[in-house]
């Protein structure tokens, strides 16, 4: 039944009445059902991080939506998890989680709320920040390489932890650049092991090798605060460059441009492989 707003208004001993009827939403208008629930649709796009849900709702009926070049009917068709859309000359994959490689440049923070430089988050399109990627652990603000980002919370705990499955350790590999040339004493030292202030336990280098020009190649299997930048000063060196090279299974892919990102797949975590990511 359509409601109606009664107002009663009283002049010269007369009652006049006065009937306002509802204001109905564009997709009550355009519907041939004016009572019709929230579609699916609008919740899978909502979901999508594509805006609020009367936004997501003038999305889905007044928008130019095509599927596979086919063009969508709000009145008859549906949108669906795995679904790749054009909307309004777009392109968007329709997924459940994201999950994102970012080539992370120098000077940006890895922070929703930075303190003195731009976000790594300013880098990512709108509706990756709304459906609530988060980073999977931080880079220091003059550290460059690669960052992962997801929604997915079982992802980021995976990778943050350190461990995909028993014995799976996932080792990240940084690209250091000393204030002066490594030795084979410090090298052998990282490898070791070696004693960090207010750590109960000695830290040691997965792996720990000088590359042709010059810069050590350090592998670490924990993620303590600062923990490259520490283990170098520890040896007797300090650290005037850092690039996270890879994380696990996932490399920095060699031409993806500083600032840059690429959606990647996230079975080799999620299914606790040991293969590369492609």
């Amino acid at each position: 039944m359509l409601r109606f707003v009664l107002l009663v208004v009283q002049q010269r001993n007369e009652i006049m009445h006065i009937i306002f009827p509802t204001v109905k939403h564009f997709w009550q208008i355009n519907s041939k059902n004016l009572y019709m629930k929230v579609r699916p649709s609008v919740k899978i796009l909502q979901s999508q991080g594509l805006g609020s849900r009367r936004e997501c709702e003038n999305i889905f009926w007044n928008s130019e939506i095509f599927r596979d070049e086919i063009q969508i009917d709000p009145e008859i068709d549906e949108i669906s998890l795995g679904d790749t859309l054009l909307i309004d000359g777009k392109s968007f994959e329709i997924t459940q989680y994201k999950y994102v490689l970012m080539h992370k440049p120098a000077g940006y923070e890895t922070s929703h709320l930075p303190s003195h430089n731009p976000s790594v988050f300013d880098l990512l399109p709108e509706h990756y920040i709304k459906r609530g990627l988060q980073a999977a652990g931080r880079l220091d603000v003059d550290t460059t390489g690669l960052l992962l980002f997801s929604d997915d919370g079982q992802f980021i705990h995976r990778l943050i932890s350190g461990k995909v499955g028993t014995k799976q350790e996932i080792e990240k590999i940084y690209e250091v650049t000393g204030a002066r040339p490594f030795s084979d004493l410090q090298l052998q030292r990282l490898l070791e092991g070696v004693d960090l202030d207010d750590e109960p336990e000695i830290i040691y280098a997965s792996r720990a090798t000088l590359l042709a020009d010059g810069r050590l190649e350090l592998g670490i299997t924990t993620g303590k605060y600062h923990q490259v930048k520490r283990m170098v000063a520890a040896v007797g060196n300090h650290v005037d460059g850092l690039h996270r090279r890879s994380v696990g299974p996932y490399e920095l892919p060699a031409d993806l441009a500083a600032g840059s990102y690429i959606e990647i797949d996230p079975s080799p975590v999620l299914n606790r492989s040991n293969s590369k990511a492609v």
